[in-house]
């Protein structure tokens, strides 16, 4: 049997966000679940950054933070993204 699966882009590898948050207060939160994330890179480096560190330093707890952010890669790419768009701006 063959392969015919279509090629995955790097992008596509990459986690995204499960969803955008539409209401304030959930932006809020995703912005603190970033800045936690970003923090503890900064200080640990993005291999020893945990979930469960990061809900916790954001306020939220770890289902919240999973309802956004289905893995570790789906918060540094978000970083990137953010951190590009503050550049350009």
């Amino acid at each position: 049997m063959e392969d015919t699966a279509a090629p995955v882009s790097p992008r596509e590898q990459i986690a995204s966000p499960r969803r955008a948050p539409s209401q304030q207060r959930s932006r809020e939160r995703v912005e603190r679940m970033l800045t936690a994330a970003s923090a503890l890179i900064a200080e640990q480096g993005s291999d020893a950054m945990r979930m469960g560190e990061v809900a916790e330093r954001a306020g939220v707890s770890i289902g919240s933070l999973y309802q956004f952010f289905p893995d570790k890669r789906a918060i540094i790419w978000a970083l990137a993204e953010r951190y590009t768009a503050e550049s350009q701006s």
